[in-house]
């Protein structure tokens, strides 16, 4: 992977360090910059079996919260960075490619072996769960530990950062922080705290790296271009290494080979003159590539100690040449002088007290049950706020947030062109406004924004990365598309499109507006999103135009700083919109708590969807994992076991991960009316627990059972489900038809014919030629299909003898023949191309017969667990009967749980009275969906 290749050679010439030790010998303490790429899965909490179940937050924040406990006892000061650069076109597309490719291959090997074994995958294949940057951002926030996020070039401001505030080293995994040669260079891959209180890595001598290749230090910048990176890749060097006898893919290329013979080539060259190196790679010095080689030269040389001092000033801005074409910072036309810009009005002291309560109030049971304790860092949050705001952040960052309105040149953030792969566009809504891209830099570089709001705001494009979903997109939609309207409603509201329409129709009904603007198109914004698919593998951008919510939404500057009532009512409201959620139900606390207002807005989506997604139990498996007791006790989370992960799951998961993280989108682009701590995902997610709750709900009758009969849990999860549901029309998918022994449950082939097929209600489900073929033995009791907060009648799906089938003839090979039991069906002979379906053998000319009735073939049985005895002669009225048997079955039911609440002191009457209703109307009704 070109320059990466550099790090790869190195990593057997590390030298084992303990971090710790180091600390001990800094007067004042030890301070390092940690690049977060490299390190996701040590952050994450080192390597656990189940990451792919959708993340284990809980276990992610112990595992923080001991590390920041650690830092602090042996003075180590860490700054954290995260890569939220959006570099334009063409850089984007060829390391981006690259990099999604490989998740690609990764996630298809992961589903692969979920599908085949059930068991989780093996590490090599790890890639970070969805969310993962969001739930350590908001984390480390949490326990104020520094983070700077990337806006530009992200190793070049890593290592700016570095150098700018005199860190001691630097902890990363990148081959171009090499070349830069920090003052101490760390592997942030090797990246371990141990349980003997060290905290264990590499440490690699960068400064000896000309000397262990033997390249002077001259030409070291003029070697690393030569390997491939960003500004010139790999491809534009194929020619050249031919001539150096490297005619194998560059894949198969052993690192060593490579460096060594471009080692080589740089040594012979008669002088470090760039313009004689750039006639010997190319042959020509007016070759298109050799100006990019100058480039890249140039891009290495400026992250270095010397370079560094001449690419910025010393007060750490970057120089700004041409004044005169540049773009005044602020332009009157869009500056709001009755607005404070300096922070978003949501981060007010009464607003962040109001998050900091109710994010106690939902972890007030965590701390007893896990073996982290979250009260014992809520002390320094309660000083006045000040960690939550802006003005309470690390004094290193705050000055250095300063320089970040402007980009790498040194200008002010403006529009960006996508680049000459846009094609033709419709857009034509003006920038957005300058004290919205001013705060919007600043909190993105302090870790307070989404990363994408940055990338839309001055690019108008973002980068969306694969997901753990199938390819092919069987049972589940592409996720990316998927929550496609909640972002388009976000770039609706960030270019303030419902503003400039309403001022433009303002002006033409006032005859007020010139020829062009009469003539012109409504305003609309177009945002290129880049999806990496099988179909549109990173060639070209999707171009995705904002829509406008139905009500008049305020500007994105009184949504962002307005103090006003109406402007907190409306910021909520445009978060609640955007997510189809806009009900009164979603804003009672005693239905939908605070802290799972993200989820239950997700969850609405999904619903509110015309594509049917969730079915019943899964719905009420995501809320049961919600409430449960156990969501944040990360160690009994951590020693439970679950039997088998299906593939279905792990994309369910992944899915409302993935909604999550729309859903912050949007909430940030609203002016964040969601406080941040009560946002967190491990308030209301854990993958492996959802996990053996979807496998806990396919075989539980009722919710009590899913809820291990805590009938305060089962209030809970009825009252959020009212509010989800509240005003749709509800049809949840239906399950798959289950595999009614086709092979043995319902009797199977006998002899040889001319074969057969199978109807259901007129449907043919199954067709087969003729033939003999071996037949499984059915299982001697039936599996139940039930849906969670349903009690089923006591009929099966199939109202007969479906579950339980006819007795298969095979028994596998060499087995021995089992003695023919006597045919029940005397006055009929056995004829070949026959089946046995319910119990009955009937001719495969009769199976789609418009007169048979499955009431009338599939006999009901009054004795379910009593071996079925077979009756004969019963008629429809026998069938009535028994269905109004079940109906007093589930009667007697609702009853009991209805006693069972009344008995329960600690709940009120309100309750009690709302979960009779609600059991009323999905537990013990004998209407359940029929699977047929």
């Amino acid at each position: 992977m070109g320059i990466q290749d550099l790090q790869i050679f190195l990593e057997n010439e590390g030298v084992g360090v303990d971090l710790f030790r180091i600390a001990r010998t800094h007067a004042g303490g030890f301070r390092l910059v940690l690049d977060a790429e490299g390190c996701l899965d040590r952050l994450y909490g080192g390597y656990f079996s189940d990451w792919a179940c959708g993340g284990q937050w809980a276990r992610c924040v112990q595992f923080l919260t001991t590390l920041a406990q650690a830092l602090a006892e042996h003075q180590v000061a860490l700054c954290v960075c995260f890569n939220g650069a959006h570099p334009t076109p063409p850089t984007l597309p060829q390391h981006w490619i690259q990099t999604q490719a490989t998740y690609r291959q990764r996630v298809n090997s992961v589903l692969r072996h979920i599908v085949t074994k059930g068991t989780p995958p093996p590490k090599v294949w790890w890639v970070p769960p969805t969310g993962l940057h969001s739930c350590l951002r908001t984390a480390l926030r949490y326990l104020n530990i520094p983070i700077m996020v990337s806006s530009d070039d992200h190793c070049q401001e890593v290592v700016g950062l570095c150098r700018e505030k005199t860190y001691a080293g630097l902890v990363g995994c990148s081959g171009e922080y090499l070349v830069f040669q920090p003052p101490r260079y760390f592997s942030s891959s090797q990246l371990k705290l141990t349980y003997r209180s060290s905290l264990e890595t590499k440490e690699y001598m960068v400064h000896d790296l000309p000397k262990l290749l033997d390249v002077p230090q001259d030409r070291l910048y003029l070697m690393a271009a030569l390997l491939g990176g960003t500004m010139l890749p790999e491809q534009s060097l194929t020619d050249f290494y031919k001539r150096l006898g490297i005619t194998q893919k560059k894949q198969q290329i052993p690192p060593e080979t490579l460096i060594k013979t471009i080692a080589q080539f740089v040594r012979d060259l008669p002088s470090s003159d760039i313009d004689a190196a750039c006639v010997e790679v190319f042959g020509d010095l007016n070759d298109l590539r050799a100006a990019k080689l100058k480039q890249a030269v140039q891009y290495y040389l400026n992250g270095t100690k010397d370079g560094f001092l001449k690419y910025r000033t010393a007060s750490g801005r970057r120089p700004k040449n041409n004044k005169k074409n540049q773009k005044p910072d602020i332009s009157p036309q869009s500056t709001s002088s009755d607005l404070d810009t300096s922070k978003l009005a949501a981060e007010s002291s009464e607003h962040e007290q109001k998050g900091l309560e109710d994010y106690k109030l939902a972890t007030a049971n965590a701390s007893m049950n896990a073996d982290f304790s979250i009260e014992e860092h809520c002390h320094e949050l309660s000083h006045g706020v000040a960690a939550m705001t802006l003005e309470g952040a690390d004094s290193d960052t705050q000055k250095q947030q300063a320089t970040k309105p402007t980009n790498k040149n040194g200008k002010p953030f403006k529009e960006a062109p996508v680049g000459p792969s846009r094609g033709p566009t419709e857009d034509n809504c003006p920038q957005a406004p300058a004290e919205v891209l001013r705060t919007c830099a600043e909190r993105h570089a302090r870790g307070l924004m989404h990363p994408h709001m940055l990338a839309i705001l001055t690019h108008r494009q973002i980068a969306l990365p694969v997901l753990m979903e199938d390819d092919n997109h069987r049972e589940i939609p592409s996720i990316h598309h998927f929550y496609r309207p909640i972002r388009q409603n976000v770039y609706a509201i960030l270019y303030n499109m419902h503003h400039h329409r309403f001022m433009a129709q303002k002006a033409r009904d006032e005859g007020t507006a010139t020829g062009s603007m009469i003539n012109e198109r409504p305003c609309t914004v177009q945002i290129a999103e880049w999806i990496y698919s099988h179909v549109n593998p990173g060639k070209s951008p999707e171009l995705v135009s904002g829509v406008v919510l139905d009500w008049p939404v305020p500007t994105v500057q009184r949504l962002w700083f307005g103090t006003a009532q109406d402007d907190k009512c409306r910021r909520m409201r445009a978060f609640l919109s955007c997510m189809r959620s806009d009900t009164p139900m979603m804003l009672n606390t005693s239905y939908v708590p605070q802290h799972l207002l993200i989820l239950a807005t997700v969850l609405r989506f999904i619903m509110t969807s015309q594509i049917q997604i969730l079915r019943r139990q899964e719905l009420d498996a995501f809320l049961a994992t919600a409430f449960s007791n156990d969501l944040m006790n990360a160690l009994h989370l951590q020693e439970m076991t679950v039997n088998g992960i299906s593939s279905r799951g792990v994309q369910l998961a992944t899915l409302v991960m993935a909604g999550a993280e729309a859903a912050l989108l949007a909430n940030d682009a609203c002016g964040a009316p969601v406080p941040w701590l009560v946002a967190a995902p491990w308030l209301y997610f854990d993958g492996k627990l959802l996990q053996r709750n979807l496998q806990r709900a396919a075989a539980c009758k009722h919710l009590a059972q899913l809820c291990d009969n805590h009938i305060d849990t089962v209030v809970k999860v009825e009252r959020m489900r009212k509010a989800i549901l509240e005003g749709l029309e509800v049809e949840f998918a239906m399950p798959p038809l289950p595999m009614v022994g086709l092979m043995g449950d319902v009797g199977g082939w006998r002899g040889r014919g001319r074969g057969a097929r199978l109807e259901i209600a007129g449907v043919v489900v199954g067709q087969w030629g003729g033939g003999s073929y071996p037949t499984p033995r059915p299982q001697r009791y039936p599996q139940q299909v039930s849906y969670v907060g349903y009690t089923p009648p006591p009929r099966n799906s199939y109202a007969g003898r479906g579950w339980r089938g006819g007795r298969g003839r095979g028994r596998g090979r060499g087995a021995a023949p089992r003695p023919r039991r006597a045919r029940r069906d005397h006055d009929e002979p056995a004829k070949p191309a026959t089946l046995t379906i319910n119990g009955k053998t009937v001719r495969p000319d009769n199976i789609g017969s418009p007169n048979d009735s499955p009431n009338e073939d599939n006999l009901q049985l009054e004795n379910d667990g009593e071996g079925y005895n077979m009756q004969k002669g019963r008629g429809g009225k026998n069938i009535k009967k028994n269905a109004g048997k079940g109906k007093k079955k589930s009667t007697t039911q609702k009853s009991d749980i209805a006693q069972a609440l009344e008995a329960n002191g600690s709940l009120d009457k309100s309750k009690v009275a709302d979960f009779s209703d609600s059991s009323e109307q999905h537990m013990g009704q004998g209407d359940a969906p029929v699977s047929n």
